[in-house]
């Protein structure tokens, strides 16, 4: 199955709400999947969406041993899969229903083009930085295809984003401690080292791995760089996510 035909069973199974089709499951290589993504991505764009920013995967070394990769991939965000902070979403618009995770929300302040950008380039490229979430959307069916997932944009359907805040000098990914709240109750309560990558190095990596497939990042998309915690939905929850010295955001799911 090339590139093209996988797209083509993905984009008609969205079109009937239909998920991770089983004719692709185990035939798509890492790099297949993300041609098929843009490619997807590209008839977004033709009906008329709008690209807000990218997404970039497997940003701690645990989650890249669970998949067997030091490979990470990227996915994209829409502008309509945007929310203000403080969000509200319905959850039959999901309809296979959702997970939440605590994530930065970074906005560019200058592109920023791949290969060999370096951790500092991507740190001094960004303008700020956000409390945010990202909602994913539990399309697999329990199909476990790291590739097919990959393909079908990393489950990402939104985020959500909170008051923004200039990036200074002293701003220490390493040392953000992140509480997620659920109706009140402290769900996770972490520190950004012992979860997660660092978040210039995920820029970076992102930022070069788009620029193999002759993409770049762009002054004023929005990137979200790797969950803290994951935590699954139940209409009527109400979840906060609170980044110490830097704000919060929430969302309600009704």
């Amino acid at each position: 199955m090339n590139v093209r035909e996988a797209a083509d069973r993905i984009w008609a199974g969205y079109r009937r709400g239909e998920y991770f089709p089983p004719e692709v499951v185990g035939r798509l290589s890492f790099d297949e999947a993300l041609r098929a993504q843009l490619d997807i991505l590209e008839r977004r764009l033709a009906r008329g969406e709008r690209l807000a920013g990218w997404k970039i995967g497997l940003t701690s070394a645990a989650v890249r041993a669970h998949f067997g990769t030091d490979r990470q991939p990227f996915g994209h965000i829409m502008e309509s899969g945007v929310i203000a902070s403080p969000g509200e979403v319905a959850l039959d618009d999901l309809v296979v229903g959702c997970g939440v995770e605590p994530e930065l929300c970074v906005t560019m302040g200058s592109d920023l083009r791949g290969p060999g950008v370096t951790t500092d380039e991507a740190r001094a490229a960004v303008a700020s930085i956000a409390p945010g979430m990202e909602i994913n959307q539990k399309r697999s069916g329990g199909v476990t295809d790291f590739e097919l997932s990959v393909a079908d944009n990393l489950t990402q359907w939104a985020i959500v984003q909170g008051p923004a805040s200039p990036v200074t000098g002293g701003f220490d990914p390493d040392s953000l401690r992140v509480t997620m709240s659920c109706n009140g109750e402290v769900r996770a309560d972490v520190v950004g080292r012992d979860v997660i990558d660092d978040h210039f190095v995920s820029i970076a990596t992102l930022a070069n791995v788009l620029g193999a497939y002759g993409r770049h990042l762009e002054a004023g998309q929005r990137l979200i760089t790797g969950s803290f915690s994951k935590h699954d939905v139940s209409r009527g929850d109400e979840w906060r996510a609170e980044f110490a010295g830097l704000g919060a955001c929430s969302v309600r799911f009704r």
